[in-house]
């Protein structure tokens, strides 16, 4: 039935000899099928975006010439369709200029009454999606965060550390890339929070996971294991150069995180991500070095 009502446009022009009004219906109609799929496979590339603008865009600007009526039919289905699959920034960008030209040529070719009521109700409907897309987003962006981050210090969780592990690891055996992951603990954390309190722990937590971003890149992602424990996943870097990398903030940490008497250290420990070592091995061989780190660090602080 619905492929019946679909079709009826096209036939009915193609019978009238009005051949290109049903080719550019039946466009209309493929492109707006091909949006509907899409939003089971998430949303389309920059570059398939601007194909797909332009291919709509220019048939409903030949329907306003040819058929403007047609025009003020399918724009609300082309602009919600827009918005469905297109990134959000760019629909809106892509619906206000369609919008603007085609209400345009709509009251150049239309009764302006027509053309009025066309204006008002299309731009009701790009509106309306606009606020319900973008509310959408940042509901699903909330309920990622809430799966994926910490909620104290805003640093990934522990339930999706295996995940980036294993996919780092999937490159470095498949592209020979190179990636470390950095063990981390902080001292004198349990003493902080015995003297001063929660609370003030808490804040520590939190300036660290900022100290850290200040240093990093965006593709470096910080997890916090639990306590006053995190772990460094830095793609691109072996072994010996995470190891520098990881000393600088460590030398950092003491002077930024202190309260009162008490400041903070930093242990670490280092492990280079390898094709033939398993997930559980790799951050077995972390904590290990972290310990050694630890216990060095308490050999230089006290000495015999």
């Amino acid at each position: 039935m619905t492929a019946a009502f679909l079709l009826y446009y096209p036939v009915r022009y193609a019978i009238s000899n009005s051949y290109g009004l049903a080719i550019a219906v039946v466009i209309v109609i493929a492109a707006l099928l091909f949006t509907a799929v899409r939003l089971f496979q998430g949303r389309l590339s920059v570059l398939k975006c601007i194909v797909l603008s332009a291919v709509l865009g220019s048939t409903l600007i030949y329907f306003s010439f040819q058929s403007p009526i047609i025009a003020v039919i399918w724009l609300p289905a082309f602009l919600v369709g827009v918005f469905m699959v297109f990134p959000f920034k760019m629909a809106c960008f892509t619906n206000s200029s369609c919008w603007a030209v085609i209400t345009y040529l709509t009251f150049m070719n239309l009764h302006i009454e027509i053309a009025l009521r066309s204006a008002m109700s299309s731009g009701l409907v790009m509106l309306l999606t606009a606020v319900i897309v973008r509310t959408y987003n940042e509901a699903i962006q909330a309920a990622e965060n809430v799966a994926t981050k910490d909620p104290l210090t805003g640093a990934l969780n522990r339930r999706t550390l295996i995940e980036n592990i294993e996919l780092e690891s999937e490159r470095v055996t498949r592209y020979g890339q190179t990636c470390s992951i950095i063990m981390i603990d902080l001292d004198n954390f349990k003493v902080l929070n015995d003297k001063l309190g929660h609370g003030i722990g808490d804040e520590m937590l939190v300036n660290f996971v900022k100290l850290v971003q200040q240093y990093t890149r965006k593709n470096d992602k910080l997890f916090r294991l639990g306590g006053d424990e995190f772990m460094l996943l830095i793609p691109g870097m072996n072994a010996h150069t995470a190891e520098t990398f990881i000393a600088r903030i460590q030398n950092l940490v003491p002077s930024q995180l202190s309260v009162d008497s008490v400041a903070l250290g930093m242990s670490f420990g280092v492990c280079e991500v390898t094709a033939d070592t398993a997930i559980e091995q790799l951050l077995e061989l972390a904590d290990q070095a972290l310990y050694q780190n630890k216990a060095q660090r308490k050999e230089q602080n006290n000495p015999i």
